[in-house]
């Protein structure tokens, strides 16, 4: 919790400060209102005039009023103070989960950071309310109220101190119970929110199983998980109250007993009004800790989901911008010498070396798991390779800024993803400048233009994910988006699987005859796509298997003779 604090800006800091001083000015207030309640007990038993006992009556309001006074502006404080953190620490995590290569990023679940961007920051905000003021303010009150009632009887103190060691204990031994089980809940959380996204993601698939039954099984599992674990930490925290209460009364029959005791054994009347003063000190100092009591009973939590947050924070990535970048302007060339990459285990590309030219089309075919979309993430940096070096315009991309290096690149991924908005401003997502001509080529280049105009123009509305758009639309969608600003180099992760053949082979006419000069980039599992490409490699559980022209690996490759036979007629291969 103490390592959130670096993330308060200056006026957040500043705001703490004058929190503090409000605090301080609050609790001695608070403290020194029971001496002033003693001595108009004292002038009542001295028969004193009224005008005396109004005016140290009127001293006492005075108190209050700055005591209240003093709370409403640390309600404010805390409230701005606390809330600016939480909306910080949302924007620090979602920044930095942006900025984290594939390596890192993969240790995280969707479901996972979905939870602590949005619950565990929730549980730190609301601990973070009580704590500025409470968990400040707390031990203060009790500190000044133990300082005052040391001073006026040694007994009473001796009294007060051990009903509170007896409440430390209590509080500890329920803690040490509980902090555990916090963790499991947190991690509980986790799965929920994962198993929930996974169904509702999932929900067509799930249906034409007919598989409700068994996810609505594998999420009460989760579900009564949690609840057994949440009812078991808040029966055990539930037991604090009763505790509080128990040393409370008990505390304040003790103080009676024994100033009873006190004023009797020393026939000192005088100690009444003491003993009153007395009682009101111990009790704001039991009071203090049942303030704290509200703390233990988040803060447990709350600490859980700030280890949960730094954990995602702490994350390093190993993609960095170089200190002094040079200026950079992508040729269209891409070249790979020896690369070997992997996600921390085994190598899931060893050995690629290939070069293409500006204009040139390049075609990387392989069988499922070979490492095609792994060489496309190396050319993007979404991971640095291993060993070699990844070339894009003759420079070597860890020796380039990311966003220049992307800002060159057009990027159609595997699943074609969507934004909820409208039809132009998906395309123009990579820049929103565009004007609507260059949008409008963007799409008839992709074959898109003719259901963009049946569903409404640029500004049809898209439905999160795309969900009003068939697969082979989103696809196309997704090839005018990367095409739109007509990058140099161009990158196709199986873009072309949902369209048919038709449509394929239109489209990647028009990309050869409209984007002469721009690199594309392909991958894909059909032969009929990629024959035509300028250079063909061919990946094999992660190594090049042969690199050349259609019919250069016809006759020098097995593997990509093997595909080329599973897909196309004797005649079409050109026999």
């Amino acid at each position: 919790m103490l390592r959130l604090i670096k993330y308060l800006s200056k006026k957040q800091v500043f705001m703490f400060v004058l929190l503090l001083a409000f605090l301080v000015l609050q609790v001695f207030c608070d403290v020194t209102m029971p001496t002033y309640t003693a001595r108009i007990v004292e002038e009542m038993q001295a028969g004193a005039p009224a005008a005396d006992i109004l005016i140290t009556g009127g001293i006492m309001l005075a108190f209050a009023a700055g005591s209240v006074l003093a709370t409403i502006l640390e309600t404010f404080l805390s409230a701005s103070i606390s809330t600016g953190l939480g909306r910080r620490l949302r924007g620090e995590v979602f920044s930095h989960v942006l900025s984290l290569s594939d390596r890192a990023a993969g240790k995280f679940s969707a479901g996972s950071l979905l939870t602590r961007t949005t619950n565990d920051v929730q549980q730190v905000v609301s601990a973070m309310v009580l704590s500025l003021r409470l968990g400040v303010g707390a031990p203060l009150m009790a500190g000044m109220a133990i300082v005052r009632i040391a001073q006026s009887s040694g007994e009473l103190t001796l009294v007060t101190a051990a009903a509170v060691v007896i409440l430390l204990a209590g509080i500890m031994a329920i803690l040490m119970v509980t902090l555990s089980r916090f963790k499991l809940i947190q991690k509980l959380t986790d799965r929920l929110n994962g198993t929930l996204r996974d169904t509702l993601t999932g929900i067509r698939v799930v249906r034409a199983y007919n598989a409700e039954e068994y996810e609505r099984a594998r999420f009460e599992e989760v579900s009564a998980s949690l609840k057994r674990h949440n009812t078991f930490a808040g029966r055990a925290m539930a037991l604090m109250n009763p505790l509080m209460l128990l040393i409370f009364n008990g505390l304040t029959l003790a103080i009676y007993w024994l100033g009873c005791f006190i004023i009797v054994r020393d026939s000192n009347a005088a100690f009444f009004p003491e003993m009153f003063s007395f009682t009101q000190l111990a009790s704001q100092v039991v009071t203090a800790f049942m303030v704290l009591i509200m703390l233990f009973n988040m803060v447990p939590r709350a600490q859980v989901s700030a280890k949960r947050i730094l954990e995602v924070l702490d994350e390093t990535s190993e993609l960095s911008d170089p200190a002094s970048p040079a200026p950079y302007l992508a040729d269209g060339s891409i070249e790979m010498k020896n690369v070997s990459a992997s996600y921390g285990g085994a190598p899931v590309l060893s050995g690629v070396s290939f070069r293409v030219e500006r204009g040139q089309t390049l075609a990387v075919v392989g069988g499922t798991g070979a490492g095609k979309t792994t060489l496309l993430k190396l050319i993007l940096r979404f991971l640095d390779a291993d060993t070699g070096e990844v070339l894009v315009g003759g420079r070597d991309v860890r020796g380039v800024p990311q966003g220049a290096l992307r800002q060159s690149l057009g990027y159609a991924p595997q699943k074609s993803v969507l934004l909820a908005g409208t039809v132009g401003e998906n395309i123009a997502f990579t820049e929103p400048s565009l004007p609507a001509s260059a949008l409008n080529e963007a799409a008839e280049t992709a074959c898109a233009a003719e259901f963009i105009a049946e569903k409404g123009g640029l500004s049809a509305e898209v439905a999160q994910g795309g969900r009003n758009f068939s697969g082979g639309q989103r696809q196309r969608l997704s090839i005018a988006r990367a095409i739109a600003k007509k990058p140099p180099v161009v990158l196709f992760d199986d873009s072309f699987s949902a369209l048919d053949f038709a449509t394929d082979a239109k489209v990647r006419r028009n990309l050869k005859e409209r984007l002469p000069a721009v690199t594309k980039v392909i991958v894909a599992q059909r032969i009929s796509t990629v024959r035509d490409a300028d250079v063909i490699v061919v990946l094999d559980h992660g190594k090049m298997a042969g690199a050349g022209t259609h019919e250069e690996l016809l006759k020098n490759c097995p593997a990509y003779r093997e595909i080329a036979e599973s897909q196309l007629s004797q005649e079409e291969m050109g026999r």
